[in-house]
């Protein structure tokens, strides 16, 4: 069946893309040095991210290694609410610097996932 953009995506691709987009934001690190530690392609990386196609369990498994988590949590879809109680706000605050993302790391994960991945040409053909 053939996927057109008025069929609602996935909540699994979904939150596989915003875990991997979390993940090498928290990482500080661009499509291209996942790809090279998880040994995924970067236009693999670049479609989970956008969630843009189905994607092989290897290279879900090669993705939690390379940020060391489990596909668990790259599958995880977080909190959902609008609401923040208080329990909520001291539970984030006592989490380890770890859970963390810098915004400006963020925001360059994010600008990187919705650009489209750069094609590839053999040498010399046009």
């Amino acid at each position: 069946m053939e996927r057109n953009d008025a069929m609602p995506r996935s909540r699994a691709l979904h939150d596989l893309a915003i875990n991997v987009l979390f993940e090498r934001a928290k990482s500080d690190i661009s499509q291209g040095e996942l790809a090279l530690r998880s040994g995924v392609s970067r236009p693999t990386i670049s479609r989970i991210e956008r969630e843009a196609g189905d994607v092989g369990v290897e290279s879900i498994q090669r993705l939690a290694d390379a940020f060391g988590v489990t596909v668990a949590k790259l599958f995880d879809p977080g909190f959902q609410g609008d609401f923040v109680d208080d329990a909520e706000i001291l539970r984030r605050a006592a989490d380890p610097d770890s859970e963390f993302v810098d915004a400006e790391a963020f925001d360059r994960a994010f600008k990187e996932a919705k650009s489209p991945a750069p094609r590839y040409r053999k040498r010399g053909r046009r």
